[in-house]
């Protein structure tokens, strides 16, 4: 009898201690503390990424909704960053270096007048949210963003550059897809005597025909950059590549161009008082934020180059009711500011780089020069 009792203390005692074991096994691991900006790595996913650092895969909706820059949550790329805590900026412990040799901090504080006080935007009466000068913030611009970014180009400058850069096309692929990526094998209309390999091709898409909102002149096409592929055998006629990096799908009879490296930007003055207006987004998003691409409707012939940064704002009229008349006023709020990633002729592509409120197509940007 009392070793039949032993034996039912053993198994009582076994359950507890195997009940203690499961709980805890079941309790979640702790997140490890989120960096307010994360650079993507090879083979990250935003279920991934939301169950580190926040201890919960199932929240990646909203990591996708604060990254506005991310079109499709299925495609996110090496090297891409992501904010992950409350501020849009990258805090001090963030290795910016080491592992990220693409990747440059810019500084994108806005212009400073005599005074050190924020310089007043080219029209006068332009008044700030804020009336504090908002200190020195620092954005990553990684390579990815640079080579992803597309630009507008008109009927004319489209002949033009076909002719000069000798475009090509993607003809075939070694699967039979509908879509293709990285790292996917596909054949160029290029063949001995035109590429060898080893050479770089930017894959790109013409599409949306942009209208200046304020003029309804026809700007151009807007020219979607695809991703990147690199020559890995040539033929008589046709060359096989390979997808090194993909920005978004690529199909058949997309359109091919000589990569060229265009040079991480640096934050600079506009060398010239010049506004322009906001004439299109980069994806066709009407609510625009921080790290979403805008076109602009001043390029090289103003003067613009990669680097410059404007103040952002917006125009509100105000009515003032008197006892005789009735005055108008308008007012020009600063709501955020942008960095040009990529001039062309008349037109140039930014990044916007800090946002108080949603930013339209349409809104202004200015800045002083130097």
């Amino acid at each position: 009898m009392a070793r039949q009792r032993k034996n039912w203390l053993f198994i009582g005692l076994f359950s507890v201690f195997g009940a203690i074991g499961l709980l805890l096994y079941s309790l979640p691991l702790e997140a490890e503390q989120a960096p307010s900006v994360y650079i993507v790595q090879e083979g990250d996913t935003l279920w991934d990424i939301s169950k580190r650092f926040f201890n919960s895969p199932f929240i990646w909706p909203t990591l996708w909704e604060k990254n506005k820059h991310i079109k499709d949550p299925q495609w996110i790329y090496p090297g891409q960053p992501l904010l992950l805590g409350e501020k849009s900026t990258v805090d001090d412990s963030f290795d910016r270096s080491a592992d990220h040799p693409s990747a440059r901090i810019v500084k994108a504080s806005p212009p400073k007048s005599a005074d050190g006080s924020a310089a007043a935007l080219v029209q006068s009466g332009v008044q700030s949210a804020d009336t504090s000068a908002p200190e020195a913030s620092e954005y990553l611009i990684t390579r990815e963003q640079v080579d992803s970014c597309g630009y507008i180009l008109s009927r004319q400058q489209m002949l033009a550059r076909e002719k000069e850069e000798q475009w090509g096309a993607v003809i075939d692929a070694r699967e039979n897809k509908i879509s293709y990526s990285y790292p996917d094998l596909i054949y160029i209309n290029k063949g001995k005597g035109q590429v060898s390999p080893g050479a770089r091709f930017t894959v790109f898409r013409p599409n949306d025909l942009v209208i200046h909102p304020e003029s309804g002149q026809e700007i151009g096409y807007k020219i979607q950059i695809l991703g990147i592929i690199e020559v890995r055998e040539v033929f008589e006629q046709i060359a096989l590549a390979q997808i090194i990096k993909s920005f978004s799908e690529i199909h058949l009879n997309d359109r091919i161009r000589p990569y060229e490296q265009i040079p991480i930007p640096v934050r600079s003055k506009p060398k010239t008082k010049l506004q322009g207006m906001v004439i299109a987004s980069e994806d066709g998003r009407i609510n625009l934020s921080f790290h979403n691409i805008v076109f602009l409707d001043q390029g090289k012939k103003q003067k613009i180059q990669a680097g410059d940064c404007f103040s952002i704002y917006r125009q509100d009229i105000v009515d003032s009711l008197q006892e005789r008349d009735q005055q108008s006023e308008t007012v020009n709020e600063v709501i955020g500011e942008l960095m040009v990633l990529k001039a062309e002729d008349d037109t140039s592509a930014a990044l916007i780089t800090k946002s108080k409120d949603a930013i339209a197509v349409g809104y202004r940007f200015a800045a002083q020069p130097e």
